[in-house]
Parts: C-alpha cells; structure tokens; sequence
C-alpha cells in the first residue's frame, strides 16, 4: 500500500533524520560498527613486486580527534580478527578510551573489507606480506587520514608485528608502541604449525589447488583442531573438564571454517615469513636500531605458540622497551579476548600506564 500523508511525511522526516545521524557521525570521527569506510589505493606495489590497480582497505574509527591532531590511535588485530578484533579494549571508559582518543582499527590486506583473494582472485592473488599489511595501514592514515602523528600503534599477535614493522620503518610517526603477544620472526615451531594446518587443508578434495568452486570447509575445520592446542598451554588443558575442551577445539574450528581456505592460506603465509631483520640482511639489532618511541610489550608466560624468546629479544634490543610478562596459563589466547578477567586486568593496567590514561 503506497504511504500518504502524515505516514509519508513522518518517514520522509525519519530519513533526513538518519541521514543527519551518518553526517554527524562522520563529523565526529565516529564511524559505526558494521559500517566501514573505505580506503582505496591506486597501484598499491607490493614487496614482491606484484601491483594491484585498486588495494582497499576498509576501516572504522571511533572517538574524535584532537584539535592538535595528537590522540590518534591505530589498534591492529592478530591473524583471524578484523577491525573488530580489539573491541573489548577499546570504547568510552575502557582500556583504550575513546573519550580521550580517536582511535583507528582496520581490516588487514587480505580479509574482512578490505581487498582479499575471496573477492574473486583466489591464488592469484599477490602474495602479501606484514610489511605490505603495514605500508597500506600507514598509506591509510597519512593519506587517507592525512595524520601526521599518532599518540600509539596498537597490535595483538599478527598485529604485534605489524605494530613491530611501523615502528621500525616509520620511527617519527608514532609516540608509543604497544606489542601484545609479539615476535620479531616467525621461530621454527610457528613455522611448522602453520604447515602442517596449510597440509590439512590442502588435503581436503574440495580445495583443487585453490582453485575451488565449494570452500573446503571440512579441511579449515581441522586446520583450526590442529591449532588451537598450541593456542593454549598444557596446564590449560589440565585443568579443562571435557565438555568445555570440546567446547572451545569446536569453536576453533567453526572460526577457521568461516574463512574462505585462500584468504586463511594467503594470511598464515604473511605470518610464516615474518621476521623484520629481513631488509636489514638478517640483522636484528640493525632493525631495533631504528626503534625510537617507548615499547610497552606484554608476554603471556606460557605462550608455546610464539614463545617466549621472542618477546625477550625485543625488550633487550630496544631502547626504551617496558617488559611485562603476565602470569597466564592460558598460552598465547591469554592475551586474546578469551583472557580471563585477572589476565584482562593485569593488561589493562599495563596499556592505561603507558598510555598515561589511569582511571
């Protein structure tokens, strides 16, 4: 039935009102969640030398920029999360307070909005690295943004090394850095991890050398049954009753299988050959060397996924490097939404102290 009348006029007066609503917000810098914006980059040259016309990237912020342009914040998420991957830090009154930052979190190449081979290229692709998801990130907000500088960079696990990776390469940009679950390289045990879960799924009928008409569904699932006791440690898994181990290794699963098996496969690839020293001829201390701003970095002691040596390295290869090793049993999900609150408190007040936002 057509609308007439006071019916008309009142949805008419709910559209403009709507409208108003997404101008404010875009205003304010506020970007609600499940409606990213989008960034393109025209020709973005990956390290490897393969270009794509168009490289999207989809983003979303929240808070408001200062009026000087100094409380801006990029919070990067690990390997299976999206620009949602952090929202349990990062609102008004939480750890990463948006009403005192503006604060920026981004799909990383190859998932969520932004460009990926599930749009349609599959193995094709260009293969792309942590150094590649950071230069877009950082394309993202001197660009698109057109920041001079952020109060932090922000990263869990994979977004720890991308964190690593603008630190090093963009030392001026940033006044903090905050690593979560880091490492330096991807060690040999990561390494392994990630080819035996890439074999699993590979052996799976549907995946056809990535070149599939049905998601290999079945091969995801046991790729994340393959991961998740890595994900966690031994005591863990101890003191675990059987009904909530079966619980969380199910969870696991259902969260790989609802990647697309080349957009998983192209990510684990990044983070297999992670390892910033790499332009720097394998030197480490030479990529630490370019470290200037003040690195908070938080270990889970019983991460067995990345361990442990890696995080050390960091903290006694920069200069200004504040260490806080938190007393988990969780493994490396410990330092992940999953913590549990003694965990999620202890960081908290790790990243509000460095920040210099106690509540």
């Amino acid at each position: 039935m057509p609308v007439s009348g006071p019916r008309r006029r009142s949805a008419g007066r709910v559209g403009l009102f709507a409208l108003l609503v997404l101008v404010l917000a875009a205003w304010t810098g506020r970007v609600f969640a499940g409606d990213p914006t989008i960034f393109t980059i025209p020709d973005f040259k990956f390290e490897n030398g393969s270009v794509l016309p168009e490289l999207r990237i989809a983003y979303e912020t929240q808070g408001r920029l200062s009026p000087a342009g100094d409380n801006a914040i990029v919070a990067m998420p690990g390997a299976r999360g999206g620009r949602d991957a952090l929202a349990p830090l990062i609102g008004p009154g939480k750890t990463i307070d948006t009403d005192k930052y503006f604060v920026i979190t981004a799909d990383a190449i190859g998932g969520g909005g932004s460009s990926a081979p599930a749009d349609g290229a599959g193995q094709e692709f260009p293969r792309y690295t942590i150094r590649d998801m950071m230069e877009a990130q950082h394309a993202l907000v001197t660009v698109g943004l057109k920041l001079n500088s952020v109060r932090a960079v922000v990263g869990r696990s994979m977004g720890a090394f991308t964190a690593l990776e603008w630190a090093i390469h963009h030392p001026a940009l940033m006044r903090g850095v905050v690593l979560i679950a880091p490492s330096p390289k991807a060690e040999a045990n990561f390494q392994l991890v990630i080819d035996v879960m890439n074999s699993v799924i590979t052996l799976d009928p549907e995946w056809q050398g990535g070149r599939y008409d049905h998601n290999p569904e079945e091969g995801l699932r046991r790729a994340g049954l393959v991961y998740y006791p890595w994900d966690v440690s031994a005591a863990y898994l101890e003191r675990m009753s059987a009904k909530r181990l079966g619980e969380e290794m199910e969870a696991e699963a259902k969260s790989f299988a609802a990647w697309d098996a080349n957009s998983l496969v192209f990510r684990y690839a990044a983070c297999r050959e992670h390892d910033v020293s790499a332009p720097f001829g394998g030197d480490m201390s030479a990529a630490f060397a370019r470290i200037s701003a003040p690195v908070l970095i938080l270990a889970s002691a019983s991460d067995r996924l990345l361990g442990l040596y890696g995080t050390r390295r960091i903290r006694d290869g920069v200069k200004h490097a504040k260490y806080v090793e938190i007393p988990s049993d969780m493994g490396h999900r410990g330092l992940g939404v999953d913590a549990e609150p003694g965990e999620a408190a202890y960081m908290a007040h790790a990243i509000r102290d460095f920040l210099g936002s106690r509540n």
